[in-house]
């Protein structure tokens, strides 16, 4: 048969030349219909999770500070360097306001009242205070 005939075949997807340019025209997009749910060896397939909702951040947060606030997260505390070695040495903070070391058996012993800190760096220091009078 000659090119330049129309031919459409039996099939669909069979080539099809336009007389006007004879270039094949695309064949025409298959259609799907939806099916029954699909059933995998004899059982359905589960739907998607549901959507739950929860909580905001800002919401979460405010539980988090709720319960930080009922169990004395924000009381203030003396923390001490745990096991310190024998005759390790912290800086302390005197009355007069200089720097001296002194033993953590000489802190406990000699230099009460004071607190514990931590400098920006992170190594632990000792701030003597005045005795209540």
């Amino acid at each position: 048969m000659p090119f330049y005939y129309n031919y459409t075949g039996p099939y669909p997807g069979t080539l099809r030349l336009n007389q006007a340019n004879q270039t094949p025209a695309e064949p025409p997009a298959p259609t799907y219909q939806a099916s029954a749910p699909y059933y995998y060896a004899g059982y359905p397939i589960p739907e998607p999770a549901k959507i739950w909702y929860g909580p905001t951040k800002a919401e979460v947060d405010a539980q988090n500070v709720a319960l930080a606030q009922g169990v004395g997260a924000y009381t203030p505390m003396n923390l001490v360097p745990a096991n310190p070695g024998a005759g390790q040495q912290f800086w302390c903070k005197e009355l007069n306001d200089c720097y001296t070391l002194r033993t953590m058996t000489d802190i406990e012993t000699s230099c009460q009242p004071g607190s514990w800190h931590t400098s920006a760096v992170g190594y632990p220091y000792f701030i003597r205070t005045k005795p209540p009078a």
